[in-house]
C-alpha cells in the first residue's frame, strides 16, 4: 500500500447511519488520527481473495543460498 494512508480497514455495517455512527464513536477517538477518509461501495460486482499465480513461474528461492563466501 502506498500513498497517503497509514491505515486501510474494511468495515461492514447494514446502512449509513451504523456507519456514521460507528466512524464517530469509533474511528474519531483515535489517539493521533488527524485525518479519516470513507468510502462505499454501491454494490458489490465480483469478490475474491485469491490471487491466482502460474506454478511453473513460480519460484521462491532461500536468500542464504544466494549469499558469496
Amino acid at each position: 500500500m502506498t500513498g497517503d494512508a497509514d491505515y486501510l480497514r474494511r468495515v461492514v455495517k447494514p446502512d449509513m447511519q451504523t456507519l456514521e455512527r460507528f466512524i464517530l464513536e469509533h474511528l474519531t477517538k483515535i489517539p493521533g488520527a488527524s485525518n479519516i477518509r470513507s468510502s462505499f461501495a454501491l454494490k458489490q460486482v465480483r469478490y475474491k481473495t485469491a490471487l491466482l499465480l502460474p506454478a511453473s513461474e513460480l519460484t521462491l528461492t532461500d536468500p542464504d543460498d544466494l549469499a558469496t563466501d
